[in-house]
Formats: C-alpha cells, sequence, structure tokens
C-alpha cells in the first residue's frame, strides 16, 4: 500500500544573514569615449560616452570619484505595460527580475499548403469546412497539433497521421478543442477529424500548428479557468485520484500552481503567468483528490504519463514522508532520460531527509524565500534543497477567481517555467547545463555559498537567460560542504561528449580515484575511496590530459571561533573576516596557531580558496615532490599553471617556511599586477632584490601592505599576518573587480 503525501503549512521565522552588497546595473556617463578604458568594472555595454556596468554599492562610491565621471544613475528598468488587473500583487516577479519572456509562440499551419477534401488553398487562420485536411509542412518541426470546432453534440475524434498513413497521434472526447501531441517527424501531415453520428457537420473554426516544450503539472488538476490560454492540454489531461475524465481540479492547489506558470498575461484579466506567450505547453496530471492527498503509485502513474507525452519538465509541489521503490524507480528513469523533475521541499519546517520526492537523486528541490528574500519559515531544509525561490502569500488562480496561497508548492512553478523557458531558448543545452543555468546565477540570499535552507540561493531570471552555455558535469546528491556519508551512493551526471574520457576524482586536493567515463551517470562510494572528508573536485580529461570539464566544490566553513584566538587578539578581526570568507579553516583540534610561521602549502591554498580557482587545463604536476596524489596537489598544480609557484629545481617545497618577499612575490602573479606599472615609489630601505622590489611597491600602492621604512623581506609571514593580508586582498577584489 503506497503512502500519503500531505501538504502542510507551518510558520517559523529564519533570520538572513548579508555578506556583501549585490552587484547592481548603472549608468556611467564619462567626458571622453577614451575615458571608457580607465572604468575598472564589469562593464556590459558602451553608447557613446555611456556605459552600462555591474557594481556594488562600494564599487559605485568609488568610481564616482573618478575624475573623467560625469555622472552615475541606476539602469531603472520598466516593465511592459499590461492591463492584468492583479498584476501589481505579484510581488514575486520584481524579486526574481522576470520579463515577459520574448520568445513567442508560433502556430506552422499559418501560411503552409493545405489540401481541404482534394481541393489546394493556403492557410491563414480562417475558418474550415472539412473531415481530412493535409499540411504540407516542410521542414517544419511540430509537437502539437490542436483542432477547435464550431459546435460540440457529442464525442469526436482527431486523427493525425504521416503519408504513409501511419498514426503519428490521435485523441479523442466531448471538448470543443481536441489536442494531440506529436511525437515523431513528417513533413506531410492528415488531418481527419472524425464525427460520427452527428445531426450536423463540424465546422473547423481553428487549426495549430506548435512546436513546444510540455512541462506536466502533476497536482490536483486544474479547471478550465477565465485566465488560461491555449497552452493548456486539457484534452491530454488525466485524473488517477478520483478518475475522471479529464483532470478536474476539485482542490484548487493544482489550479493555483497553473496560474503562477501559465496565466495569460495582457487580457484584461487576473495575473500573468511566469511563461507569457513562450512556445510552453501545459499538461495537467491530477494525482491528489479533493483533499490535496494521493498516494505514491497514482503520482508515479502521473510521472510515467508525463514521459510517455514528452514532458521536458515535472513539476512536483506535492510532499511527504515515506519511500517507494515506485515512485523512485520512475524519477529515475525521469533524471536518466534528461527530464527536469522540480519539487516541493514541503511546508513542515523539517529536514528533507525523508521527505519525498524531494530527496531523491536529480530532483531539483525548491525551498521557499518571503518578501524580504528570508527563507520561509515554514519551508523544509536539508542536503537536498538546490534552489529557492518566492512561496510567501502569492497570488494566483483558484477554483473560483484568485487567491492566495503560500508555501514550497508555489516556490516550485517559479523553477519549472524558468527551466521550461530555457528549454525553449537553448534546445541544444542538456538537462545538466540548463540545470546549472539556474543555480549559477541564483542570487546568494541566506548564508554565505551554498547553505541548506536557500541552496544555491533563489532564482534570477535574466542572469539565468543570459548566462553562456556551462559545462555539463554536477552531481545529483552531492552539495558543497555535505558530509560525505558511510555506505551512501553519489551519482555523478556528465553530459555526453565527455563520454569516453578519463575521469579523476580528488578529496582535498589529493587524487584518490580515476576511472573511465563510460555513462552519463557514475555511481561512487565517495567515503570508500577518500576515507575522510574534505573538497571534492571531479576533472575530465582527453587522452592527452588535457582537462576538458571539471567540477569542484569546496567545503564551506562552519561558523566557530578558534579556542587559540580570543577577542583581545590583534588580528581577531582578520582571522574571523578570513574565516567567513572561506580562506582558512584552522585545525582538528579547533586551535588556529596564529603566531606559527605560514608554509608555501598553506599559502597557495589559501589563495586557491580566495580566488576560486578552477582546474588546471592539463592535469599534470610540473614538481618531482608534488606527485598528484598528495595532498593538495590540485591547488598546486592550478597555482603553478598560472604562473603563480615556480619552485626551484623542478620542486614546489610545499612545507618550507614562506618569508615576507616570498609572499610577496605569491600576491602580485596571483592578482595579476606584475606587469602594472608603479606609480609611486616608497622607501622600503630594506628591499635590494628587483622583483621583490616590485611586488613590494606594487600591493604598497594598492594598500595591501603598510608603507613602513622597511619591508623584513626575509621575516617568516605567521598565519596572523597572513590572514590581515588576505582580508586585504578580498576587500580590494570585492571594490575593484580584480582578479
Amino acid at each position: 500500500m503506497s503512502r500519503w503525501l500531505w501538504l502542510s503549512f507551518i510558520f517559523l521565522f529564519i533570520p538572513q544573514v548579508v555578506w556583501a552588497s549585490e552587484k547592481e546595473e548603472w549608468i556611467i556617463q564619462v567626458r571622453n569615449e577614451s575615458d571608457m578604458k580607465y572604468i575598472n568594472a564589469d562593464v556590459l555595454d558602451v553608447m557613446g560616452t555611456f556605459a552600462k556596468v555591474m557594481m556594488t554599492e562600494e564599487e559605485r562610491e568609488h568610481v564616482s570619484h573618478l575624475p573623467f565621471v560625469v555622472r552615475i544613475e541606476k539602469n531603472d528598468r520598466k516593465r511592459a505595460a499590461t492591463n492584468d488587473p492583479l498584476f501589481v500583487e505579484q510581488w514575486s516577479l520584481p524579486v526574481i527580475r522576470w520579463t515577459f519572456p520574448s520568445l513567442t509562440s508560433t502556430n506552422h499551419f499559418i501560411g503552409k499548403l493545405m489540401n481541404v477534401d482534394g481541393q489546394m488553398e493556403t492557410y491563414r487562420g480562417e475558418a474550415v469546412n472539412g473531415e481530412h485536411i493535409v499540411f504540407t509542412m516542410g521542414e517544419e518541426r511540430v509537437t502539437r497539433i490542436s483542432v477547435t470546432l464550431d459546435h460540440v453534440e457529442g464525442p469526436w475524434r482527431l486523427e493525425v497521421k504521416d503519408s504513409n498513413g501511419e498514426i503519428l497521434g490521435e485523441n479523442e472526447g466531448e471538448l470543443q478543442r481536441i489536442d494531440v501531441l506529436i511525437p515523431r517527424f513528417s513533413s506531410t501531415i492528415h488531418l481527419h477529424v472524425i464525427a460520427s453520428d452527428w445531426q450536423q457537420a463540424p465546422r473547423i473554426i481553428q487549426m495549430k500548428a506548435v512546436n513546444h516544450v510540455v512541462v506536466a503539472v502533476i497536482d490536483s488538476g486544474i479547471v478550465l479557468h477565465e485566465d488560461f490560454g491555449d497552452h493548456i492540454l486539457y484534452s491530454l489531461s488525466v485524473d488517477y485520484a478520483e478518475k475522471k475524465r479529464y483532470a478536474e481540479d476539485t482542490f484548487g492547489h493544482g489550479t493555483h500552481v497553473t496560474g503562477i506558470l501559465a496565466a495569460v498575461g495582457n487580457n484584461g484579466k487576473g495575473i500573468a503567468g511566469l511563461i507569457g506567450d513562450a512556445p510552453i505547453d501545459i499538461l495537467p496530471i491530477k494525482v491528489l483528490d479533493r483533499y490535496g492527498v494521493g498516494g505514491d503509485f497514482e503520482i508515479a502513474k502521473g510521472v510515467k504519463y508525463a514521459l510517455d507525452h514528452g514532458a521536458s519538465v515535472i513539476n512536483l509541489s506535492l510532499a511527504g514522508q515515506g519511500e517507494t521503490e515506485v515512485l523512485r524507480s520512475i524519477i529515475a528513469e525521469a533524471v536518466k532520460r534528461g527530464v527536469h523533475v522540480v519539487a516541493a521541499a514541503g511546508n513542515s519546517h523539517m529536514a528533507t531527509t525523508n521527505v519525498y520526492p524531494a530527496s531523491y537523486p536529480g530532483v531539483m528541490t525548491v525551498a521557499a524565500v518571503d518578501r524580504e528574500q528570508m527563507p520561509l519559515s515554514i519551508s523544509n531544509y536539508g542536503w537536498d534543497v538546490e534552489i529557492s525561490a518566492p512561496g510567501d502569500f502569492l497570488i494566483s488562480t483558484y477554483l473560483s477567481g484568485y487567491r492566495t496561497m503560500r508555501g514550497t508548492s508555489m516556490a516550485a512553478p517559479h523553477v519549472s517555467a524558468l527551466l521550461a523557458i530555457l528549454r525553449a531558448m537553448y534546445p541544444e543545452e542538456d538537462a545538466l547545463q540548463l540545470r546549472k543555468r539556474v543555480w549559477k546565477t541564483a542570487k546568494d540570499v541566506h548564508w554565505r555559498g551554498y547553505d541548506i535552507y536557500t541552496g544555491y540561493g533563489m532564482i534570477r531570471w535574466q542572469q539565468a537567460l543570459a548566462l553562456s552555455a556551462p559545462l555539463g558535469i554536477d552531481w545529483l546528491n552531492l552539495q558543497p560542504g555535505q558530509p560525505i556519508a558511510k555506505n551512501r551512493t553519489y551519482i555523478l551526471a556528465l553530459s555526453s561528449p565527455f563520454v569516453g574520457k578519463q575521469g579523476h576524482l580528488f578529496v582535498n586536493g589529493k587524487l584518490v580515484y580515476s576511472f573511465n567515463v563510460d555513462r552519463e551517470m557514475m555511481s561512487f562510494r565517495l567515503f570508500d575511496l577518500a576515507q575522510q572528508q574534505g573538497d571534492i573536485a571531479v576533472v575530465i580529461t582527453d587522452d592527452q590530459k588535457r582537462v576538458v570539464a571539471s567540477d569542484v566544490r569546496l567545503v564551506p566553513i562552519r561558523m566557530t571561533s578558534f579556542s587559540d584566538v580570543n577577542r583581545t587578539h590583534w588580528a581577531y578581526d582578520a582571522i574571523t573576516q578570513a574565516k567567513q570568507r572561506g580562506m582558512i579553516r584552522g585545525y582538528p583540534d579547533g586551535t588556529f596557531r596564529p603566531h606559527v610561521s605560514l608554509t608555501r602549502r598553506q599559502s597557495i591554498i589559501m589563495l586557491y580558496r580566495l580566488l576560486s580557482w578552477e582546474a588546471p587545463s592539463v592535469l599534470r604536476s610540473p614538481f618531482s615532490d608534488v606527485p598528484l596524489t598528495s595532498t593538495d596537489a590540485l591547488a598546486v598544480v592550478t597555482a603553478a599553471e598560472k604562473g603563480v609557484v615556480k619552485g626551484s629545481g623542478g620542486r614546489a617545497r610545499l612545507d618550507e617556511p614562506l618569508t615576507r618577499g616570498q609572499l610577496a612575490l605569491l600576491l602580485t602573479r596571483a592578482l595579476q599586477l606584475d606587469n602594472e606599472p608603479i606609480r609611486s615609489v616608497y622607501p622600503f630601505q630594506d628591499v635590494t632584490q628587483r622583483d621583490v622590489w616590485l611586488a613590494v611597491q606594487l600591493l604598497a600602492e594598492r594598500g595591501l601592505i603598510a608603507k613602513h621604512a622597511f619591508f623584513r623581506p626575509n621575516d617568516p609571514v605567521t598565519r596572523a599576518q597572513m590572514c590581515a593580508i588576505m582580508v586585504r586582498v578580498s576587500t580590494l577584489i570585492r571594490q575593484h573587480s580584480t582578479k
């Protein structure tokens, strides 16, 4: 007997931690076009003496004092004028930076030659009398055909065939409009309208052929609401909960979820759905009854129906405790096929550990945030949470009219809509790449980096659409900082171009396992391989050891104090900030040992964490004393390739103490300052080595080291001193975007 999944609503407040001001779009006006090259910010576009840039408030303050800057203004956003009366109440849309999708649905029948009962003409959308219509489509690919009749007297049937008379798709019912999904290409399409025993022959008032992405909403069904358009495939809907002919909503939840996705915008009614008029269809599948309850078996049948009908995205705004093989296996099949399964985290303010379908591997689990972009009080949390979206009292369509609802159920369709739009915009990218677009562009809204309450952060619509194509490599059930569990299998997903390459698994920078990539989803018992916790990195190489893809996940720092660093220590603030920013971790016994001399290894690791270096382009160590199987090898190889670490006599000598002069060289190389001109000279009387002198001057000019008469280049650097310098470096990077 299947377990029941319940939708629950509970309230609890969770505070937000703000780490740094977010970058926003500004417009800078300079005196002359030639001054543009001096703007030290992320320039997005230029028009004459105006530049659109991304800056934090701190960067804006700095740029405003530059002598060639005339003015700085916010790039104020305007929204499409809409006559939807409830649009102003849709607070979630500006929060996620939503805009009406530029993609629009196209009727591919328009302008095509058609043969109506033997007569040839061009279809322009007019009404047609006929029972057999043939369209010549050429190279146009269509995924759905819909026919609407002028009246209905009883059951009728729509059959779609190819030129050989083989069925492409068929459907029947008593609705005025019937939809048929087309699973394969055909250059010629035959439509057969069969209305047996009707007193009056039907007249076709509309025929549509579209190439759409299908989003399956597995929920309590829908009602034929005034605010729904022809993107809702009601004639193809199915009811596994109450066994009715169509997915008729008797609870209201499914209609609310569907409205967030697909309510028609600019129609003078209600709200605007996220997908606008983009080429996206909604397939309603009812698995929850009039009380909002459904069993795993029915939900599994719903997922299977979605897969059988070509869904690219499956929205599961439902959650409950208890796992069954029937649901687990069909969701695993969906993930394997590259279908996005989006699930609500649940609304019980509890861990997702035993909440399903949220905790099945490969599911994109969505938590909810409120208007202040803080975790919604009722939202579940845990390592299964990947992303978050607005979910606090959102207005949408309902059984009769409109109403507000709150919960992760309302957050999930925000993510499903974004994934569907991405699928429509970037059909050449696979599911992994589109999934990464969502979390790589998310806004960090709670704890710094990934956290179990909001995942990678809150979705940002425009940023996800604009991101360049990411590499298709991702862990399906392992998040940054998640402890490696014994007896658990972790799944690494890879895009098909990487099959046949070599894979290399690093833990704490140490190569622990190499393997052949022989399929797109590979399973690993990470604890058995590593026997320890730590940073996890996967590097994919070709037969020349060239890196073609990588996934590097650094373990976040737990916010605890060091036992040997009290508030009276001169570097207490610097050490605390270095820990907050992910640069240091201390020793297993809870100490930091601030007065101990810093080693070359430790300095490289701190830079590696601070600058978030990717894997090297070639996986080969240049140092005889740093084999890939040694701890921190990956960071050292990366630093060597970037020219930060040079070594001596073919050796890195990682465990030797680092001198202040050596640190100056490392920093200027890491920050790519070594070719910068020196604008001011400071009298460091004890620095005689030319390259060290240049490095010290560059660092002093940027405020990274003190401008004293003596630098003491041969003195060792303590761990506390390194923290102080690294915090200054971090601040410099944040203010000036120096890489």
